[in-house]
């Protein structure tokens, strides 16, 4: 089995919960979704350089891990699946493989972080499997792709009723917004709700007064602190 990995690196975790630990991030190649590429807008993706799936290099489990290992050889860091996009095809059953063995291996040494997060493009289907937690976009309107999420999704995350888990969404503008607050009140998620504004695009100030006013449960902003630290840099 040989998943299509772009780069591996060490750095801290830029957005959601987990926001500022020290963070191992494998970063898979390929994602079918192009996200903000509407008309006369520009697509906005942080990874553009990751979304072809000859961006990448193959690689199996026991590779992965030695880097990884070699990155983080007390294992004390917390993995993160990323992309491009994590589930998408082959990509999917390497990181299956790869949650399976981290939490295999720290779950019995009381390390810490046993699942590693899983950054999924709300397109892909999730399992309730307890080895891994997500970090699920729904993409609003402004992507231009909403239509292909899947909407059974949501029955899955409150199945698995992780207090780790999350929805974020992506904010061009206020009727990207009111999209997001009819979505919960459609599915009522009881995960942590992320919301992040278009980078370079939405006013996080806006963002902020609006998430106040109307207050969705369990919401929050999320700004990509990596961008404040080293601008919109890869492998960082």
């Amino acid at each position: 089995m040989l998943g299509n990995v772009h780069e591996i690196y060490h750095s801290v975790s830029g957005e959601g919960i987990s926001q500022g630990i020290p963070t191992i991030f494998i970063r898979f190649a390929g994602c079918s979704l192009r996200c903000g590429k509407t008309e006369n807008k520009k697509l906005w993706c942080d990874t553009p350089y990751a979304l072809g799936p000859n961006q990448g290099n193959s690689m199996d489990l026991d590779s992965i891990i030695k880097e990884v290992e070699t990155i983080d050889p007390f294992g004390t860091s917390q993995i993160l699946l990323t992309g491009g996009e994590p589930l998408e095809g082959k990509n999917g059953e390497m990181s299956s493989l790869i949650c399976k063995y981290i939490f295999q291996t720290r779950i019995h040494t009381n390390k810490p972080y046993p699942a590693p997060r899983i950054e999924t493009n709300g397109k892909e289907t999730i399992t309730d499997e307890t080895d891994r937690v997500y970090t699920m976009d729904y993409k609003l309107p402004g992507s231009g792709m909403e239509e292909r999420m899947e909407k059974e999704n949501f029955s899955v995350l409150r199945k698995r009723h992780n207090i780790l888990d999350e929805i974020k969404f992506v904010v061009r503008d206020r009727y990207d917004f009111e999209r997001s607050l009819e979505v919960l009140r459609e599915f009522s998620p009881d995960t942590n709700i992320l919301y992040s504004p278009v980078f370079g695009e939405m006013d996080a100030n806006e963002l902020v007064e609006w998430i106040k006013k109307e207050n969705p449960p369990k919401a929050r902003l999320s700004l990509q602190i990596h961008k404040v630290l080293w601008g919109n840099k890869k492998g960082v």
